[in-house]
């Protein structure tokens, strides 16, 4: 068994609805608002638990991090749902304890 020291990005075996469904059942479970770090950190740890981490089978590795191609994808799911005004940007970085962007769902009022 090898261990891989430092952060190693790696890509995850969704298809972009897979992807985006868990993405948007994430920001759904977060009322206030979610990151876009906390939401790349969450598709990867539920990767590793459903197994869909594309990675050597005999190394360990210290730290994790999504891709850059998969983060793009989550951009672009992110930007899907905001452009049919389902999700939106709050702007508001002083609500939040750390300097991120962070994606709400969109509820119309009545």
């Amino acid at each position: 068994m090898k261990v891989k020291l430092g952060t190693t990005p790696l890509r995850v075996e969704y298809t972009d609805d897979e992807l985006k469904d868990r993405v948007l059942n994430y920001i759904d479970s977060n009322t206030d608002g979610v990151g876009f770090r906390d939401i790349c950190d969450h598709l990867l740890m539920i990767a590793n638990d459903e197994g869909k981490i594309i990675k050597d089978s005999d190394t360990d590795y210290e730290w994790m991090e999504l891709d850059r191609a998969d983060t793009l994808r989550v951009s672009r799911a992110l930007w899907q749902e905001i452009w049919s005004y389902r999700l939106f940007i709050d702007f508001d970085t002083t609500h939040y304890k750390a300097a991120d962007t962070y994606f709400m769902r969109y509820i119309p009022e009545s």
